[in-house]
């Protein structure tokens, strides 16, 4: 009798274990999915399902599948509050992708922090973020701080060294938190701020914005938001006769925004982390698996998504295990050859250091990279 019930128990623990090898591991995505900034958030989903379509295909995690659930954000923060809640109560994610838009992320990490589960985004730059010590919070990409005082002498060294700056952005943490960053690196280099205007991600008419910035005679106009927020301002711009040079952080001189504006890319330079133009095979098994799951060429935000899920899958492996701590502990060391850089973590949470400058210029339809960063100078 001893023995069939050591034989039942053996048979019961090997079913168990099997089981739970068999469960998938469930990651979940906030992100803006309707309102003026759906196709940036809707692009970074698809980045990350693109990443689970490849690491499923290739055995998955620890034995498991992915299983990857999104919730809309909306660039809101209580409704990626919301989100967060629902996805980590009923949907049992262990980490989350969250949530494009720095104030929905700053959001998102109060509620992380709460249920200790890890937090990482691919877009959200506001510097803030990774100044709270959250230790469950993680960005892979830049801060717009690093940017601005990286980047601020290059930026005014292609326009000739502008001299008045005007500011159009959004009014958020991201908007200003670029306000402070690239202000003060002109206003380093001998430039003054002479207008600042803030404007809502929903907004599509930016006439009165652009109406006091034209007023205020600056050298080049700088900004930052999404594609459409982007194109807008763009073509807005030059029908109002402002033929200055923009600068963008954001979606400026990406390849969606390019289609939106038509024959208003000249005199336009953009700060990106990723580019369809970067030309490696890892970049372009990326750009291909993509198109056969969207039909469509990815977008930063796309190409933000695909990392992010990767580091997650990475972190995953090397704990062993998908127990929070354990899981934060990998990510906290992460070291990770992304689509355009290595991403590092830095003790904070920051794991990029990477930017690339695009711009177009004359009356050229075809994007040109001035530069690209893997280890910014600021």
């Amino acid at each position: 009798m001893k023995k069939v019930w050591a034989i039942l128990a053996a048979t019961t623990l090997a079913f168990w274990i099997v089981q739970a090898s068999a469960q998938e591991i469930v990651i979940g995505g906030v992100s803006p999915l309707t309102g003026g900034v759906s196709y940036d958030g809707q692009t970074e989903m698809n980045g990350a399902k693109t990443a689970v379509e490849e690491i499923n295909a290739a055995g998955g995690v620890l034995g498991r599948k992915i299983k990857f659930v999104t919730e809309d954000g909306a660039c809101n923060p209580s409704q990626s509050v919301a989100a967060a809640e629902k996805l980590i109560s009923q949907q049992k994610v262990v980490a989350l992708i969250a949530a494009l838009c720095s104030s929905g992320s700053g959001a998102v990490a109060e509620v992380v922090r709460k249920y200790k589960i890890p937090q990482i985004t691919g877009v959200s730059t506001a510097e803030r973020l990774t100044e709270e010590g959250n230790p469950w919070f993680f960005r892979a990409t830049t801060t717009t701080k690093l940017n601005g005082t990286s980047l601020g002498e290059p930026l005014l060294a292609m326009v000739g060294g502008a001299k008045k700056i005007a500011f159009i952005v959004t009014s958020d943490d991201w908007g200003r938190s670029a306000v402070t960053a690239y202000g003060e690196a002109f206003k380093k280099l001998g430039a003054s701020v002479v207008a600042t205007e803030y404007f809502d991600r929903n907004d599509t008419d930016f006439t009165e914005h652009l109406t006091k910035i034209r007023a205020a005679a600056p050298d080049v106009i700088f900004s930052v938001g999404g594609f459409q927020n982007a194109a807008n301002v763009t073509i807005q711009a030059r029908q109002l006769g402002i033929g200055i040079p923009i600068l963008g952080e954001g979606a400026y001189c990406s390849d969606p925004w390019a289609k939106l504006v038509g024959t208003f890319t000249q005199n336009t330079v953009g700060i990106l982390e990723w580019v369809p133009g970067i030309d490696d095979e890892p970049n372009k098994q990326f750009i291909a698996n993509y198109r056969k799951g969207f039909n469509e060429l990815p977008t930063k935000f796309s190409a933000a998504g695909y990392n992010s899920m990767h580091i997650l899958a990475d972190a995953i492996r090397r704990a062993g295990s998908t127990e929070p701590e354990a899981l934060r502990k990998a990510l906290a060391e992460t070291t990770y050859q992304g689509l355009a850089t290595t991403y590092r973590s830095d003790g904070k949470g920051n794991m990029a250091h990477s930017a690339v400058i695009v711009c177009y210029d004359g009356t050229s339809r075809v994007p040109r990279i001035v530069k690209r960063y893997d280890d910014l100078p600021g």
